[in-house]
């Protein structure tokens, strides 16, 4: 994940969700539209991608498991190369895509880490990251991402 920093700026929001969620190895070939991400959540996204979107959020894989409403110890049971059901895996993959939205608005993952981990006014006080375990609070989270890229303060 290392390379992260050095290709925000040179590719799309949908190539950098490949990235964090392990690329080829994890995912096989890169999506070229959103439709690919659908078949890839509907085909399982395997545990070795929601290692690498841990890595990425700087979190263990117990915080993991609370985003991805499973039990510690399913996810932990998981082998590298085992895939996730329709739900986990389309979360994850949401997720994936807000952290590359907000890798494209701070351009950096500490930045965006510290963003996702502070009390937000546009979220009466909530902190964004507490709200990426469920797809309406994805969407909060995404929209705001997308006000702040247009300027407008949140």
């Amino acid at each position: 994940m290392n390379n992260l920093k050095e290709l925000r700026g040179n590719i799309s929001v949908n190539e950098m969700t490949w990235l964090i969620l392990g690329g080829e190895k994890s995912i096989g070939q890169k999506p070229v539209s959103g439709l690919d991400y659908l078949v890839a959540a509907t085909s399982g996204i395997p545990k070795s991608s929601v290692e690498n979107l841990a890595n990425v959020l700087n979190i263990p894989m117990r915080d993991m498991a609370i985003l991805l409403n499973l039990s510690y110890k399913t996810l932990t049971r998981k082998k590298k190369d085992e895939v996730f059901g329709n739900l986990v895996s389309s979360l994850s993959v949401e997720i994936a895509n807000t952290v590359a939205k907000g890798l494209a608005v701070f351009e950096d993952t500490e930045r965006l880490n510290r963003w996702l981990h502070k009390e937000n006014k546009a979220l009466k006080g909530q902190k964004p990251f507490d709200l990426l375990n469920t797809p309406t609070g994805i969407k909060l989270v995404s929209q705001i991402l997308g006000r702040i890229e247009d300027g407008v303060y949140s």
